[in-house]
C-alpha cells in the first residue's frame, strides 16, 4: 500500500516537472543563459575620439565579467542618430547594444524628424560618465572674470563670439540658455573638431569657447587659457575661483554619456548588463583613463537615467524649438 502511495507520488512530480518545463517561455531560459554570443556596441560618432577610448575600455572590462566578447562596431553621423536608428531597430535580445548621451536623445531628436521615441524607445542600462564644460578666454583679454566677461557681452551686442563643436549640442543650448536669460546677444562660431574651438581661441579668431577638460586644460596649465565658468554641479580643481552655473541661479547642463539597448530588452539581460557595465567601472583601466582625461565618472542606473531624460524632454524641446533649430 505505502509503495503504491510513493509511486503515486512519484509519477505525479514527473507530470508536474513535465509539465512546467512545457509551459515555462523559451525565451526564460536563454536569459538565463545570457550572454552565449559576443556582443556588439554600435558607436554613433567616429573613432579615435575620448568617448570612443572610454567605449572600448568600458566594453573591455564587461566581457571579462560577462564571459562573451563586446566589440565595438561604427556607424557615424547625424549627431548619433544613425547608430540609435540601427540600435532601436534591432532585435532585443542584448547583442545590440548602444553609446547614447542626452545630447542625442534631448536635443538631435528634436532637431530632426527621427523613426523612433526618444523618451520610450531606448531601453537604459546605465551611464558611465559626464560631459564636464567649461567657459575660457585667453590669457591676455582684459576679463579676468565671468561677471566681466558678461557685463561686456551685455554692453557689446553682436561683438562677443564664440567657439563650440557643432551646432545644437549642450555647449551651444548652455550659452544660448544664459544668453535669454541675461539678455545677451553673441555670436556662435561652430567646428565640427573638439581642438577646432580651442585652436580659434588661441588664434584670436574668437573671443571665448566652451569645450571640455582634455581640450582647455593643457592651455590652462601653460597659461594660455583663462577659466571663467562651470558648467557643471560644481567647480573646476584648477580653477577653484570661478564660479559654476547652479550657484549662479542657472540650469547645470545635463550631458550624461552611457549604454542604451532597444525597446523590449528583458530586465533580467538588463539588469545583468547594468551589473556588468557598472563593476566594469572600476576596473583600473577605466578608473586611470578617468583620471587623466580628468573627465567626471559617474554612475546613474538605468531606471534612473530614463526618468531624467523624460522630465528633461519637454524644456529641450521648446528651448530646440525657440531657437529656430528645428529642420524644416
Amino acid at each position: 500500500m505505502r509503495k503504491g502511495k510513493k509511486m503515486g507520488r512519484l509519477i505525479a512530480v514527473t507530470i508536474f516537472l513535465s509539465f512546467m518545463t512545457f509551459i515555462i517561455p523559451k525565451s526564460g531560459l536563454s536569459q538565463q543563459k545570457y550572454p552565449e554570443n559576443p556582443i556588439t556596441i554600435i558607436f554613433g560618432w567616429g573613432p579615435g575620439g575620448q568617448l570612443d577610448i572610454f567605449t572600448r575600455i568600458l566594453g573591455n572590462a564587461a566581457s571579462k565579467i560577462l564571459g562573451q566578447p563586446i566589440v565595438v562596431e561604427y556607424k557615424p553621423g547625424a549627431h548619433g542618430l544613425i547608430a540609435a536608428h540601427t540600435i532601436l531597430r534591432s532585435k532585443p535580445d542584448g547583442y545590440t547594444l548602444g553609446i547614447g548621451n542626452s545630447t542625442q536623445f534631448l536635443i538631435a531628436s528634436n532637431m530632426q524628424k527621427v523613426d523612433f521615441d526618444p523618451m520610450n524607445d531606448p531601453t537604459w542600462i546605465m551611464t558611465f560618465l559626464h560631459y564636464d564644460l567649461g567657459l575660457c578666454v585667453r590669457s591676455d583679454s582684459p576679463w579676468k572674470t565671468w561677471e566681466e566677461f558678461k557685463a561686456y557681452a551685455k554692453q557689446n551686442p553682436g561683438k562677443v563670439t564664440y567657439s563650440c563643436a557643432a551646432v545644437g549640442g549642450a555647449q551651444h543650448l548652455a550659452m544660448e540658455t544664459i544668453a535669454r536669460k541675461e539678455g545677451i546677444k553673441w555670436v556662435l562660431i561652430p567646428f565640427p573638431s573638439g581642438n577646432g574651438p580651442v585652436i580659434a581661441l588661441l588664434g584670436g579668431h574668437v573671443e571665448a569657447t566652451i569645450q571640455g577638460p582634455a581640450d582647455v586644460i593643457p592651455h590652462i596649465q601653460a597659461g594660455k587659457l583663462r577659466f571663467l565658468l562651470s558648467f557643471n554641479k560644481g567647480r573646476w580643481p584648477i580653477a577653484p575661483d570661478a564660479p559654476y552655473l547652479g550657484e549662479l541661479g542657472y540650469d547645470n547642463t545635463f550631458s550624461y554619456c552611457g549604454v542604451y539597448g532597444p525597446k523590449g530588452l528583458p530586465e533580467s539581460i538588463r539588469t545583468k548588463l547594468e551589473y556588468a557595465f557598472h563593476e566594469a567601472m572600476k576596473d583600473q583601466v577605466f578608473v586611470d583613463a578617468g583620471h587623466k582625461s580628468q573627465l567626471t565618472i559617474v554612475y546613474v542606473g538605468g531606471n534612473e537615467i530614463t526618468k531624467m531624460i523624460k522630465e528633461r524632454f519637454p524644456k529641450y524641446k521648446k528651448l530646440v524649438e525657440d531657437m529656430g533649430l528645428v529642420e524644416k
